[in-house]
Parts: structure tokens; C-alpha cells; sequence
């Protein structure tokens, strides 16, 4: 089962990639005329959840997936109850309540969601700015993860981010490239996304800005594709930026283009990041006082 990486609310490319495969989950999880109420009851929550995140209502969908998650409980059903709770700590992860999303995955005990626990909290430490327990958290997950492990990419683009968050540039490369490989000729456009949009990023800051523009042209390409509003927005963001490093003159229309989609978009932390870049080329003096 995900998905910016420059994402605050903590966001990750895993949570985004998520959609599809709960969106699959809801139809697989669809209640049969002759289940119990209660079973019903609680695959038809789940379903409602996995719709609400789609759409992204996480907090409904976070609700939803608690109250499924209680039913399948009271049911005896700890596996499926399990799945909810991961449901549940990657919409309230989503929605900017990483404290909460980590609690929850934390407590998540079952051997089958281990791997994917792990991971969570790898998200919830770094959108919480806590690098040794990120670091901890995915070397965990690293050792669960084999070669032929699914989740690898996910993993690779963890540390992706992890590393550029402490600034180690070619580390943060070094994953992301390795995720995007793995990612060839697999139907995960959010992931490759991702991993184009965290190679960009990476090359920025190693100091590579011509390297970096084709790479982020690459990941808006896709978000584009897959009508992403925020990662549009993002992607424009940092477009903006690597022109701002190259010299370009059309640095100020990247900059634009993110507020004009967040500002559609109802994003108003991006739309904040897009006129404050702006307000510094335009009264470069101003900023610098």
C-alpha cells in the first residue's frame, strides 16, 4: 500500500501513492448481502474512508477508519482492525497530526503491517523533526525490507528525504535514484513522481541547479497527469527556486504559476511560500534589511 516531499503537513509520497491502493481496498472490502450487520457495518466504514481519502477529507476519513477499525476489534478480527488502525494514522499523518499518526503506529502490533508501521513512523518522526528517531525508524524498516521487498522504493524514498532534511545532498540523491530505477516499468506514476521531484531537490542542493530543472520538470509532468493541486503547486515552487539559482528571467512566472494553483486550490501554506518568494525578486532590497 501511500504519499511532497517538501510537504510540512507531513505528507509523504507514501500516503500519496495510497489513493489507488485504498481506493482497490474499498472495492475488495465491500460487505456481501449475506455478511452480519456488524461485519457489514465495519467494511462499509472502511469504505467510506478509503472514498473520504481519495478526495481528501482525511479527517473523515480518519473517523471512518476508527470506527471501523473499533468494530473489526469487538469482532475478534485483529488483523483487519490492524489495517484500519494503519488506515487511520495515515490520514491523521495527512492531515498535519503527526504526534497522533505516530501514537497509533507505534501501538500497531500485528507481524503483517510491521513493515508498513514502521515506515509511518518514519514519516511521523521526520514531519516531526526528530532525525534520530527517523534514522531509527528506517533502519529498522531497512532490515524488514529484503531485496525483493515491495515496499523498497517506498523505503528508498524515505531515506530520500530523511537525508535531505540533514542536508546530505548525495545521499539524499543516492536513494532517490535508486527509487526511480525500481520504479521503472511499474504502474506507480505518484512514486516516480516523487522520486523525480526528491532528485531535484537533491541536485539543488549538492549544487547542480541545470541538473535539477529537468528533473522537476519531469515530476510536474506527472503531477500534472495525475491532477495533483498540491504537488503541482509544490513542483512550480521548486521550479521557481532552480531558475532562481540559475539566473533565469522567468523565475518570477514559476513562482506565479505555484500561487495561482494554490491560491485555486485553497493551499494557503504554499500560497504563502509562492508571494513571499515573489515579494523577494520583486523588492530584493526589502527582504535583505
Amino acid at each position: 500500500m501511500s504519499r511532497a516531499e517538501f510537504s510540512r503537513r507531513g505528507k509523504s509520497p507514501r500516503a500519496l501513492a495510497l489513493f489507488a491502493a485504498l481506493l482497490l481496498a474499498a472495492c475488495g472490502s465491500a460487505p456481501k448481502p449475506s455478511e452480519p450487520p456488524l461485519r457489514k457495518q465495519a467494511l462499509e466504514a472502511e469504505s467510506d474512508g478509503a472514498r473520504r481519502y481519495a478526495r481528501g477529507d482525511y479527517a473523515g476519513a480518519a473517523r471512518s477508519f476508527g470506527a471501523a477499525g473499533r468494530l473489526q476489534q469487538s469482532l475478534d478480527d485483529s488483523l483487519a482492525a490492524a489495517r484500519n488502525s494503519l488506515h487511520q494514522a495515515r490520514a491523521e499523518l495527512a492531515q498535519g497530526q503527526a504526534a497522533a499518526a505516530l501514537e497509533r503506529a507505534q501501538r500497531i502490533g500485528d507481524v503483517e503491517f510491521a513493515l508498513e508501521a514502521l515506515l509511518l513512523q518514519a514519516q511521523a518522526n521526520l514531519a516531526l523533526g526528530r532525525p534520530a528517531a527517523t534514522q531509527q525508524a528506517l533502519a529498522a524498516a531497512a532490515t524488514a525490507c529484503t531485496a525483493d521487498c515491495p515496499q523498497r522504493a517506498s523505503l528508498n524514498l524515505l531515506q530520500a528525504r530523511a537525508a535531505l532534511a540533514e542536508r546530505r545532498a548525495p545521499e539524499a540523491l543516492g536513494h532517490a535514484e535508486a527509487a526511480l530505477k525500481l520504479l521503472q516499468g511499474q504502474d506507480e506514476a505518484a512514486e516516480t513522481g516523487n522520486a523525480w521531484r526528491l532528485i531535484a531537490a537533491a541536485r539543488l542542493a549538492g549544487g547542480d541547479a541545470a541538473g535539477a530543472l529537468p528533473a522537476a520538470d519531469a515530476a510536474l509532468g506527472i503531477d500534472r497527469q495525475l491532477a495533483l493541486p498540491e504537488k503541482i503547486a509544490r513542483d512550480w515552487l521548486l521550479i521557481g527556486e532552480i531558475r532562481r539559482k540559475v539566473g533565469a528571467g522567468d523565475t518570477a512566472i514559476a513562482y506565479r504559476r505555484a500561487l495561482e494553483v494554490a491560491n485555486a486550490a485553497g493551499l494557503a501554506e504554499i500560497a504563502g511560500l509562492a508571494a513571499q518568494a515573489l515579494k523577494k525578486i520583486n523588492n530584493p532590497k526589502e527582504t535583505t534589511r
